[in-house]
């Protein structure tokens, strides 16, 4: 998790591990958090109540990092594809529910400059219908997060069906 010049991303963007193996965040600078999309973490996804992540499993939020070098770590049991974000705002708060008032507009998030990520466990099916993830992003998200997603996807699908 880095921000550069109001860039902000996770390194890499996309990740695979096998099922079981274990994913760890490392902040190396700025002020994020990791958030799966999940209507449960509709408070902290402002953008957004889908689910992209697979229909029987729990989602996370991490907690916020503003120290270079902390970390946050998650064990992935089942196998699929999971999508997640990053909720600070410009103002290194969380987007969704800062100060209890919600979102305040022109406080852009990390997740509006395309700050998106996403975990493939194992050997997924690659029907949409059974992988949230791979389907086309709802337009309820920010412009530059449905690009990512989009080209995730592209992705995805051309690194699974090498196999």
């Amino acid at each position: 998790m880095e921000s550069d010049d109001d860039v902000h991303h996770f390194v890499p963007h996309v990740v695979h591990v096998e099922e079981g193996g274990t994913v760890t965040w490392v902040l190396d600078s700025g002020v994020h958090d990791t958030v799966a999309y999940h209507p449960e973490n509709a408070d902290l996804l402002p953008s957004s109540t889908e689910r992209r992540i697979p229909d029987d499993t729990n989602p996370w939020a991490s907690d916020v990092y503003d120290t270079a070098g902390e970390t946050f770590e998650l064990t992935f049991e089942g196998e699929g594809i999971y999508d997640y974000t990053c909720t600070i705002s410009g103002h290194g708060h969380r987007g969704g529910n800062h100060h209890g008032g919600g979102h305040h507009s022109g406080d852009q998030t990390h997740e509006s400059t395309g700050m998106v990520g996403r975990v493939i466990v194992g050997d997924p099916d690659l029907d949409p219908d059974r992988q949230p993830a791979l389907r086309s992003p709802s337009d309820e998200l920010p412009e530059a997060a449905r690009h990512e997603l989009e080209q995730f996807n592209h992705q995805t699908r051309d690194a699974l069906q090498e196999h």
